[in-house]
């Protein structure tokens, strides 16, 4: 018990100081922060110095106008890096909804504020990423190690086949489907800029 009290008493003691780091990193003066939370600056300064512990409603307001989610403020993350191996032995799945989609992390996922994420995807034959078209920030770029994946894009149509590659912005519709004969081997990479 005194161990969990302990492990709370620090993440609680760390809160200001992470709220703090991403303000100024965002290059945000309190009043900025005030204004995009509708938290005062006030309020904001005595949580930064630890003079008072925000309530769960405050996190939320505080985390939505610095772009992240209040888990960002509580967990107990591993140092940040700069350098991240991932062994091929050692990545990690990436959770999907898409049917006969399998997504395994090449690029660091626990580490810092990267701004880009990729997949080693293995797609089964017939496999799509469904009847409605995706957009979202950023941008994407696949590269076909094997079998032959459609790309939709806006209303344009890209067949990619071993070698293939094929870089849009997201925030164009977009959807895709394995149309070859077996299952399809890419590199999909994302890059989503910061907010």
């Amino acid at each position: 018990m005194n161990k969990e009290k302990n492990q709370i008493d620090h993440i609680v003691s760390k809160l200001g100081e992470r709220i703090k780091k991403l303000r100024v990193e965002k290059n945000l003066s309190l009043k900025d922060l005030s204004e995009r939370s509708g938290i005062s600056a006030a309020a904001i300064h005595k949580i930064e110095s630890n003079g008072i512990i925000p309530t769960i409603t405050t996190m939320m307001k505080i985390s939505d106008a610095l772009g992240k989610k209040v888990s960002h403020f509580i967990e107990e993350v591993e140092e940040e890096k700069d350098v991240v191996l991932v062994p091929a032995g050692e990545r990690e799945p990436i959770l999907t909804f898409k049917k006969g989609l399998d997504l395994k992390a090449i690029s660091a996922q626990k580490y810092g504020d990267f701004i880009m994420t990729a997949a080693y995807a293995t797609v089964d034959v017939g496999a799509t990423s469904g009847r409605t078209p995706m957009k979202h920030a950023g941008e994407e770029l696949v590269y076909c190690l094997g079998g032959t994946v459609e790309f939709r894009v806006l209303d344009k149509v890209y067949v990619l086949k071993q070698g293939d590659s094929l870089h849009f912005r997201t925030h164009l519709n977009h959807k895709w489907k394995n149309v070859g004969k077996r299952q399809a081997k890419l590199l999909w990479i994302l890059a989503v800029p910061p907010s």
